[in-house]
């Protein structure tokens, strides 16, 4: 295996992870990232690399702003950009190097349009058309809102319960049918956390919790960029 498809390995692993936690990491789950982060270090095919300790709260905490072309992600969002084979999906998925050669995307950016919005759900989107377009980020783009508000089965197929007889608690855990929802609008929801705390959440069309926002409008607008969402128009 080459050093690019093992780092992308890695990353999808840790993207993974994310999706998963909460913004602010409490310190369990910080000691189980640092684990995560060094075991999937140990398992790369090359003999001089050192796992290292990370911590959590250090990672991806400063909003990359990217502003997108509004007409030219307009028209991405009239084609289909799906299919219903994860492998046929997937077989042209670049690595992360050949998404940042391909775009100029910035590695924030690629690895978030790689494997962020995906974490532990099937990627159902087309690489090889979303290559083959004029513009591989807003195709991109386009085929994730496209797939979270598909009928398509893309819900956490690939985490560790699929399949199993936990599966089904595992995905009601992750709907919005188990939480206390405050608001919703479009693609994000606003759900109680305690007595006097809520946060925002990105959701799919079924109520797929699919990743926290964030706690300010910017952060939001963001999240929205990346799932190619429609921003709420402010912060509850």
């Amino acid at each position: 295996m080459d050093i690019a498809a093992s780092v992308d390995r890695l990353i999808s692993t840790l993207e993974t992870f994310k999706a998963s936690t909460p913004s602010v990491p409490n310190s369990q789950q910080r000691s189980e990232f640092d684990a995560l982060f060094s075991d999937a270090l140990s398992k790369l095919d090359q003999p001089n690399v050192v796992p290292v300790a990370v911590n959590a709260a250090d990672i991806d905490n400063t909003p990359v702003t990217f502003q997108p072309n509004a007409v030219s992600f307009a028209a991405f969002q009239t084609a289909d950009w799906l299919v219903d084979s994860q492998s046929d999906a997937t077989a042209a998925r670049p690595n992360m190097k050949e998404f940042m050669d391909a775009t100029g995307a910035s590695a924030a950016n690629a690895s978030e349009l790689l494997y962020g919005v995906i974490g532990s759900n099937a990627d159902l989107r087309d690489w090889s058309k979303i290559m083959s377009s004029g513009n591989p980020i807003d195709a991109a783009r386009a085929a994730t809102r496209q797939l979270y508000n598909s009928d398509k089965e893309y819900a956490l197929v690939n985490h560790a319960d699929y399949g199993t007889v936990r599966f089904a608690d595992t995905l009601a855990e992750s709907s919005l049918s188990s939480k206390t929802v405050l608001s919703r609008s479009g693609n994000f929801a606003d759900i109680a956390t305690g007595a006097d705390t809520r946060t925002t959440m990105a959701v799919s069309s079924t109520g797929l919790l699919l990743r926290g926002a964030g706690s300010t409008q910017e952060q939001i607008e963001r999240t929205a960029w990346l799932f190619g969402f429609d921003a709420p128009e402010a912060v509850a």
